[in-house]
């Protein structure tokens, strides 16, 4: 609790970026040190320029650590920061990671694949309809939804993860107290419950242009793919696709007609190497290899990493039971043997021994040598 208390303050203070609290907690050591410490000795901390120091300052003079607090506690906003277990260890890749996260409802969860749907405000109905059935779909298959509560294809996200009973998480670009835009209010509160509203930003933050930029790249950390559903030339949405490259993210888009505004995005991302969506089953059956692949991604050899995914049949793969869409995603046109499956899988050896037989019983892969394994393609 004593920890907690003084990183909430730490994450209040007015400009106390990510750069200057990493540079505030290398020399002290934590959140507590920050604030005990001498006016001299923050001074005397490198890299800290005299206004930001001021800051600090003005805000232990300001701030009553304790009744602060008690305060947040009360408003049904919840904070934790990176000297936490709990803090999402997805953040932590990020250079400029936030010290602390304001949330209300449920952080996401640890392992637990998640998709980011996102795309233009002023949408059409047919990209809505795209955005609320693939994001259905995902729920459904246990695959979480992130986005940002916007108008247009970000809601359609989030609602089609809800009329499944699937979690979905939103990012604001303000403080998480602050439903925004308020005509969703419908929507947060449901987010809320089967989810969570998530903010870097202390409550009270209004929803200023500047932050939403910021805001997108943690939409794309917290996800393992993105799927960019319409987007024009100049959009916010491009922001988050470069942000989820940058992290080693898969980018998908929605293809459209060279002459509609909203897909000029989308049609630039996929002319830059994107993949593409060409229908709700296809995306499915790519995010379910995805999914698998990334369960086994800490014990994967560099040789499975080659294998070339485009070479699967989706729609067969979307005929498979849960438990064979994760043996097959694990496989691939070389062969893999019985003890890499086992820790790639996390099956016991029974478990694994029948799901292969019926993969091998559906034709879908062959045994090129005994317990060595690999998919069939037609």
């Amino acid at each position: 609790m004593q920890t907690e208390k003084y990183a909430y303050w730490l994450s209040c203070v007015r400009g106390c970026t990510p750069r200057i609290c990493r540079k505030l907690l290398e020399a002290c050591g934590s959140a507590k040190e920050v604030y005990e410490m001498e006016d001299a000795q923050l001074e005397n901390i490198p890299g800290l320029m005299h206004k930001e120091i001021g800051c600090i300052i003005e805000s232990k003079n300001t701030w009553d650590v304790s009744r602060e607090w008690h305060a947040l506690k009360q408003s049904g906003v919840r904070f934790i920061s990176r000297e936490q277990a709990e803090y999402p260890k997805q953040l932590s890749e990020l250079t400029d990671a936030p010290y602390g996260i304001f949330y209300r409802g449920s952080l996401p969860v640890p392992d637990q694949f998640r998709v980011a749907i996102v795309g233009a405000r002023m949408c059409s109905e047919y990209g809505r309809a795209i955005a609320r059935e693939i994001a259905r779909e995902l729920a459904l298959h246990d695959v979480a939804v992130v986005s940002g509560m916007a108008r247009g294809i970000d809601a359609a996200g989030h609602r089609g993860a809800l009329d499944s009973g699937g979690d979905t998480y939103a990012v604001f670009g303000c403080g998480v107290d602050i439903c925004y835009p308020n005509y969703h209010r419908q929507l947060y509160d449901e987010i809320r419950r089967h989810g969570g509203l998530l903010s870097e930003y202390p409550p009270g933050t209004e929803p200023l242009p500047c932050f939403f930029p910021q805001r997108n790249r943690l939409i794309s950390v917290l996800s393992d793919v993105v799927l960019i559903i319409e987007a024009k030339e100049k959009s916010g949405s491009l922001i988050t696709a470069d942000f989820a490259l940058e992290q080693g993210r898969d980018v998908y888009a929605l293809p459209g007609r060279v002459t509609d505004d909203l897909s000029y995005g989308c049609n630039r991302l996929i002319a830059q190497g994107a993949g593409i969506l060409l229908s709700v089953e296809d995306c499915l059956a790519e995010l379910m290899v995805a999914a698998a692949r990334r369960k086994g991604s800490s014990v994967r050899t560099a040789r499975q990493q080659t294998v070339n995914c485009e070479n699967f049949d989706n729609l067969q793969k979307i005929s498979l039971e849960k438990d064979e869409r994760l043996v097959y995603g694990c496989l691939g046109l070389l062969p893999t043997g019985l003890e890499e499956l086992l820790e790639l899988t996390g099956l016991d050896i029974q478990a694994l021994s029948r799901i292969l037989a019926a993969l091998l019983q559906k034709h879908r892969i062959e045994e090129v040598f005994k317990n060595h394994y690999k998919i069939i393609t037609e």
